[in-house]
């Protein structure tokens, strides 16, 4: 079979593809990740595609489709906002939906942020959260399509008029909880680094910080001790001002959304 031959079936097959998704298209970017391993990510994305892809009347962009045109379009591209993301010459060309997310890694838990845009600078959000430890198969998919679902429900129409006032209103209080949770979060952990550095520091000032033998040994398991001490006491002053700056931006956007 020539080249020509394999070039022509896939087209056909594409452009199959292409006339059997029935539905308005939507277009699913990478997600951003917060103190969240790449993979951990990639896997949470994937189960919010196959979510949104099951949803009746949506036809979901071929994530692969989406990345070559990311590459194009060069670093910078997601960075836009609502119409200018769904433009001719967007990351969304063609596209009456954009959902963007971003999965965390902080507060005990994964959760993903989603949020739902159109060509008219309409936005909505959902968050939905899992254990930190392995969930149960199937359960991220399933989180994922509970939460998309009440975006879904809650879109305005083509004509601009809101399904549902509720669910619009709703999910732009996500960002203030999610920001307050890891900020006490980070506070707490800097809390616990504070103390053991503390402790730490007392047991060097008091006496040999449960250190035995002498000589070498004796200082080696000094040093050990003093760099310990000086690690926690670092950590606890980086965990100490992030959880300060996202308690902070918080409650400013807890404030700046009160009716």
């Amino acid at each position: 079979m020539s080249a020509l031959s394999v070039a022509l079936m896939l087209s056909l097959s594409l452009a199959q593809s292409a006339a059997e998704c029935e539905g308005q298209k939507v277009v699913l970017i990478p997600f951003d990740r917060v103190a969240l391993a790449r993979e951990e990510t990639r896997g949470l994305e994937e189960a919010v595609r196959r979510a949104v892809g099951s949803t009746p009347g949506v036809c979901l962009e071929a994530r692969a489709d989406t990345v070559a045109r990311l590459r194009t379009l060069g670093p910078g591209a997601t960075a836009c906002e609502g119409a200018a993301c769904l433009g001719a010459r967007s990351v969304a060309p063609g596209a009456a939906w954009l959902v963007r997310g971003v999965a965390l890694g902080v507060g005990g838990s994964r959760s993903v942020v989603l949020t739902l845009e159109d060509s008219k600078d309409w936005e909505a959000r959902e968050l939905f959260q899992l254990p930190a430890a392995k969930a149960e198969p199937g359960e991220a998919e399933a989180r994922a399509r509970q939460a998309f679902q009440l975006l879904w429900a809650g879109r305005p129409s083509l004509d601009g008029v809101a399904q549902t006032s509720a669910s619009v209103e709703r999910p732009t209080r996500v960002w203030p909880k999610v920001l307050l949770a890891a900020g006490g979060a980070a506070l707490a952990a800097g809390v616990g680094f504070g103390v053991a550095a503390r402790r730490a520091e007392s047991r060097l000032s008091e006496g040999n910080a449960g250190c035995s033998g002498e000589g070498e040994a004796f200082r080696a398991c000094l040093d050990d001790r003093l760099r310990s001490g000086r690690k926690q006491a670092t950590t606890a002053n980086v965990l100490l001002g992030t959880g300060a700056l996202l308690g902070a931006g918080g409650a400013f956007f807890l404030v700046w959304e009160l009716p």
